[in-house]
């Protein structure tokens, strides 16, 4: 479809941003001085490209630049804009855009209520409406991220202070959304609502601590919370499994988009947003933990990164025509001694940023710290009466200095007893996948580091092969990265993120390129070896298990199952490129079937009778 973004005057200074239907772009030359355009949705995480200069277009978020003639990321290989078809006619200019279905959730036509707001801590809201409680990522007190964040400020609420919760939401793994202690101490019966990850993983652990009643919500698809309330989950636009909620309280609408990284193509289903709920401040091991950076260059990106967010946040509000907006989700410190230097060094935007970079919008900001509530129907605010001070410098390096000498419930790892084969093992089984693919040729220097002890090996990547080895060091990898032995014992024991410990490592590279599909491999490892973890992990045995990872490490009764509904894949080619649902769709199982095929094999998994030598 074809769209009008104006007359022949605006191509004056190219490049330029332009906004057409709600979304960004950029209008600029090329080489032979043809008008081209490109998406200004930067491919990495889907930052906007907002920092347009005549020789440069940058994305602030995390520092990817491109060339204004092509489109081509220069600190990335095979990375681009999306390059959009544009034209003039008859002195004016026009973008050709893939035309959008009626895709928009319904709401009601009652009247408009407004909800009761809560910040509990870092991204944890209680959200009250007509007598149902909504609790949002729970973490209410204590520390997380590996014993080095505290909420800050403090809140003041207790378990005990929480009203009688009617559903919980949670968007993503991180500690500090998915705090195990709070999480223990809630009633199990209470239904959470997460989102279905691939992996599976979040609904499992949930399980695990004891929820008896735990939603998987599939992306787009509509869940009714109660008669008057509807809840959709969308996918992030970043790496790792990271999600956003759009809630209706009636007619009343809020999106939580958290610290997930907004997913632009959210705007096609839903309607204009009432509350926005969004991170304000980047938290970030990156550029903090790279040494081949100085203290200037690394000052330069806080800054551009920083002003990058608050652009971002006013171009979410502007495309959503956002009512009021809340930042939060950044109301955390690091605590630990070892982190002190980042704590110094490393400028936060703060609520006045937020509010001062929307003093000209329409939308207002709802300033609220930890332990401050917004009622939307009384337009009132319970604020508490130490908050003037808080974002003082002194104020929170004292309540650091009262952390650190009080006696915490840390979890840090003590042992360090991991060995060279189970690292070898655990990297070695990304071999084969997509992503260790894309990685390329690349070898990686680990160091793990523990009291006096330490472990040196080399990864490398070679043609989606990855091997591991102890004995031969290469004295000039392409990345070298120093990290806390027991804590990446923990991650490869109990597979877990490593963004969890991020900020407790050290990072150099040579060259002076990113590799960005190594750092996928640590963000989402499981996705590297997602077949292996479905049988390992998962007893349940999904529709995107590999048909030839059952088979290897079945017994005969797995053969037999297959047998019996038509799929006699043993031996067979495709087996291990193929999903069990792209059997079923091959040979032609309705619904009723496949789900008949998977509950034999789960059960036969649960029951083995006959094991393959």
């Amino acid at each position: 479809m074809k769209y009008e973004v104006g007359s022949i005057n605006i191509l004056k200074d190219l490049p330029k941003l332009v906004e057409i239907e709600n979304k960004p772009y950029i209008i600029s030359e090329d080489s032979k001085k043809q008008l081209v355009a490109y998406s200004a949705v930067c491919p990495h995480q889907g930052g906007i490209v907002n920092d347009v200069q005549k020789n440069n277009l940058r994305c602030p978020s995390h520092g990817w630049n491109f060339n204004p003639k092509n489109g081509n990321c220069s600190n990335i290989t095979n990375e681009s804009l999306e390059q959009i078809k544009i034209e003039i006619h008859n002195d004016q200019v026009f973008i050709h855009l893939d035309e959008i279905d009626d895709l928009k959730i319904p709401i009601s036509n009652e009247e408009k209520i407004s909800p009761k707001i809560t910040v509990v801590g870092s991204a944890s809201l209680l959200i009250e409406w007509k007598g149902f409680t909504i609790l949002t990522d729970p973490w209410i007190d204590g520390i997380t991220m590996f014993d080095s964040w505290v909420n800050y400020p403090p809140s003041g609420i207790l378990l005990e202070d929480l009203p009688k919760i009617d559903a919980i939401w949670i968007s993503h793994e991180h500690s500090d959304h998915f705090h195990i202690p709070t999480l223990s101490s809630l009633d199990k019966n209470i239904p959470v609502y997460v989102p279905n990850f691939i992996d599976g993983r979040l609904k499992k652990l949930l399980e695990n601590l004891g929820f008896t009643n735990v939603i998987s919500m599939t992306p787009k698809k509509i869940y009714q919370l109660n008669s008057k309330i509807k809840a959709i989950s969308f996918e992030s636009d970043s790496l790792w499994s990271d999600s956003i909620l759009y809630l209706q309280l009636g007619n009343f609408s809020i999106l939580n988009v958290n610290d997930a990284g907004f997913n632009w193509s959210i705007k096609d289903y839903i309607h204009d947003v009432d509350l926005l709920c969004q991170q304000f401040s980047p938290a970030s091991s990156y550029p903090t933990c790279w040494t081949h950076l100085n203290s200037d260059e690394k000052n330069k990106l806080y800054k551009a990164r920083n002003e990058g967010y608050l652009r971002m946040l006013n171009q979410i509000s502007d495309t959503c025509k956002v009512k009021y907006i809340l930042p939060f989700a950044n109301f955390n410190v690091m605590f630990n001694e070892s982190h002190m230097k980042y704590v110094e060094e490393v400028p936060r935007n703060r609520p006045n940023d937020v509010i001062n970079s929307f003093k000209d919008s329409p939308t207002i900001v709802l300033d609220l710290l930890p332990g401050e509530s917004w009622n939307g129907k009384t337009e009132e605010f319970t604020r508490r009466q130490d908050r003037e001070n808080l974002f003082n410098k002194d104020t929170i390096f004292s309540y650091i200095k009262k952390i650190q000498n009080s006696k915490l419930d840390l979890t840090m790892p003590t042992r360090f007893d991991l060995t060279q084969n189970e690292i070898k093992e655990y990297f070695e089984s990304f071999s084969g996948s997509q992503l260790s693919k894309n990685v390329g040729d690349y070898t990686v220097l680990l160091k793990l580091q523990y009291n006096s002890q330490e472990l040196i090996g080399l990864i490398t990547f070679h043609n989606g092969n990855i091997q591991y080895n102890s004995q031969q060091i290469s004295e000039s990898p392409n990345l070298t990265m120093i990290c806390p032995g027991n804590m990446v014992q923990k991650i490869i024991r109990e597979d877990m993120y490593w963004d969890e410990i991020m900020y407790w490592c050290l990072f150099s590279r040579n060259p002076d390129i990113y590799n960005p599909h190594f750092e996928k491999v640590l963000h989402v490892p499981w996705k590297a070896r997602l077949s292996k973890l479905d049988y390992q992990k998962n007893p349940e045995i999904r529709l995107n298990t590999s048909i030839a990872d059952i088979m290897e490490k079945g017994n005969q009764n797995t053969i037999l199952i297959f047998e019996k509904y038509g799929l006699y894949c043993t031996g067979c080619e495709f087996s291990t490129a193929e999903t069990i649902e792209d059997g079923c769709k091959k040979h032609g199982l309705n619904d009723t079937m496949k789900q008949k095929l998977i509950k034999d094999l789960q059960n036969n998994v649960k029951n083995p009778q006959i094991e393959l030598n």
